[in-house]
């Protein structure tokens, strides 16, 4: 189940490969959750991530919803990274590849994708696609498509749905809103839920360097703007339509991305999220936690975590 065979050959209504589904013992039921949010960047630092996991304050989670894992990939030394990082913390785990490097005279062999880990078995796992615009080279000699992921949980004697996507950095804001309405679309209505990872809630599109220049200043000389994206990223307003809300589970005006040390924090944007629907977030749990182990070790992602904790 959790070869790469069987990541090629697992069934998906929409989707080529996946998703691969392992599911462990349930927890005992608790009417708090803690959720993280991170985007791995390929995983690479599985070890550390691994232990930031378990040590506060990101440790005692229950759900962790991760952008950029990698499943066989060289980069990342050929590690089944979603799986491994499941068998560490004792959880149950779904991941899709989204994106597929093809082997020579075959099909594809290793992953880029997504994954949600649970203290409770995933059920009615679901592969959502979304749409595909992309300019850069090394993205277009991938196979597949971008695909946001969710499954749900059975937790108190309900049902809650648990869902993660990354969203398209490089197009625009419309295009993200169409990407986020295509995974309520196919999202389970009605039921509580915990949805997060990357929305890439750059407020612009970033298609040449030129854009990338233009940003830079507009950073410089708004960058309010990057920390409180809501009022030029529509896929917000797609969101309070489907019944989410991101009010009290994310810390206001954050910044989550970190591209380098000598970016300043007041310069850095906001771009990772958690939305909820049916649950309340405990106040003052929200926060943002450095991807590194220490303030003078190097960073492990360019990303932060992101956590929060809900009243189910």
């Amino acid at each position: 189940m959790e070869s790469a065979a069987a990541l090629v050959s697992a069934t998906a209504d929409s989707h080529p490969w996946g998703p691969v589904v392992v599911n462990r013992p349930a927890a005992s039921d608790r009417r708090l959750l803690k959720v993280v949010a991170f985007n791995a960047r390929s995983g690479y630092a599985l070890d550390r991530i691994s232990k930031s996991l378990r040590t506060p304050p990101l440790s005692q989670h229950d759900i962790v919803l991760l952008s950029e894992m990698d499943w066989l990939m060289r980069r990342s030394g050929r590690r089944k990274t979603a799986a491994e990082l499941a068998a560490h913390l004792g959880m149950s785990f779904a991941y899709i590849g989204e994106f597929g490097i093809q082997r020579r005279g075959g099909g594809p062999v290793s992953f880029l994708g997504s994954a949600i880990l649970s203290n409770w078995p995933l059920s009615d796992v679901r592969v959502l696609p979304l749409a595909k615009t992309f300019t850069r080279r090394r993205i277009l000699r991938l196979l597949g498509g971008p695909a946001g992921l969710a499954a749900k949980i059975t937790l108190n004697r309900r049902s809650v749905v648990l869902g993660v996507a990354h969203l398209n950095s490089r197009w625009n804001p419309a295009g993200r809103e169409l990407q986020m309405r295509q995974l309520l679309d196919g999202f389970p209505s009605g039921t509580p839920a915990i949805l997060g990872g990357d929305f890439n809630t750059t407020t612009v599109e970033l298609r040449s360097p030129a854009a990338f220049i233009k940003v830079m200043a507009m950073i410089l000389l708004r960058p309010h703007r990057f920390r409180h994206p809501q009022r030029w990223e529509p896929l917000f307003e797609r969101l309070r339509e489907a019944g989410f809300d991101t009010a009290g589970v994310n810390l206001t005006g954050a910044a989550t991305f970190a591209p380098s040390r000598l970016v300043p924090p007041i310069l850095r944007p906001k771009l990772d999220w958690l939305a909820i629907r049916g649950l309340k977030p405990v106040p003052g749990s929200a926060a943002v936690i450095p991807a590194r182990m220490s303030s003078l070790s190097p960073r492990f992602s360019d990303h932060d975590f992101i956590t929060c904790t809900v009243e189910t």
